[in-house]
């Protein structure tokens, strides 16, 4: 597999719908953006998000996005929409996008390191903007004719709450997720999320996403 069909196959690592409960886009996980090569590489895709304990609010999140890949910077812009099976009043569209530097990316090391930064908004009864801030390290692996990818991302999670009692949240947070891609592109991807909520008993929220994405690279 040559590297420039590895880059495009991994992109679509971030598509998996990249939290307030949770990370960046409302009930999924937030996701490590690949690393891409000298060509660069776009991709998009979609997949599903599901908050898993009452702290998360157990919504279930179905969006799509896309991401640019290069050697130095990646970004990313995603959009999902949060159903709660109880009611309407919890159903709202959530929007995000997320930066990432990666410090470490050549040939001869075995995994790239990441800074990566990103903010999503999603409204309720008051405007949440989340903004988390972490360090993203992935590897990967030849598994036959598939390509293995798998990440870890520890980070920081600024949350505003708006309107008459606006507040600022400071917490901190761990993603990790693995990707199965074939060369054709095609890609299965399962990631983690879990967010220790400072409110002074250590709450904890746990998310995990699930889906199924396509890539392309334009032209």
């Amino acid at each position: 597999m040559s590297k420039t069909r590895f880059v495009f196959s991994i992109a679509v690592v971030a598509l998996m719908v990249a939290t307030p409960a949770t990370g960046q886009i409302f009930n999924s996980p937030v996701l490590a953006l690949p690393a891409g090569d000298a060509d660069g590489a776009t991709s998009i895709g979609a997949g599903w998000g599901r908050g898993l304990n009452d702290q998360s609010g157990k919504l279930n999140s179905f969006g799509a996005g896309v991401v640019r890949a290069m050697e130095k910077v990646s970004f990313g812009v995603f959009g999902a929409y949060a159903i709660d099976a109880g009611g309407a009043d919890a159903s709202e569209a959530t929007f995000g996008g997320s930066v990432a530097y990666h410090v470490m990316n050549d040939d001869d090391s075995p995994a790239t390191v990441s800074i990566q930064g990103g903010i999503g908004y999603i409204k309720f009864a008051e405007t949440v903007l989340n903004f988390p801030i972490g360090v993203a390290i992935s590897g990967s692996t030849e598994a036959g004719s598939m390509m293995v990818r798998p990440w870890v991302m520890p980070r920081v999670q600024f949350t505003r709450v708006g309107g008459t009692n606006s507040s600022t949240d400071t917490d901190f947070g761990a993603s990790a997720g693995v990707g199965v891609f074939s060369e054709g592109g095609v890609g299965l991807s399962l990631s983690f999320d879990w967010l220790l909520v400072d409110d002074g008993t250590g709450s904890n929220t746990s998310n995990l996403g699930l889906g199924v994405v396509l890539v392309y690279q334009l032209p």
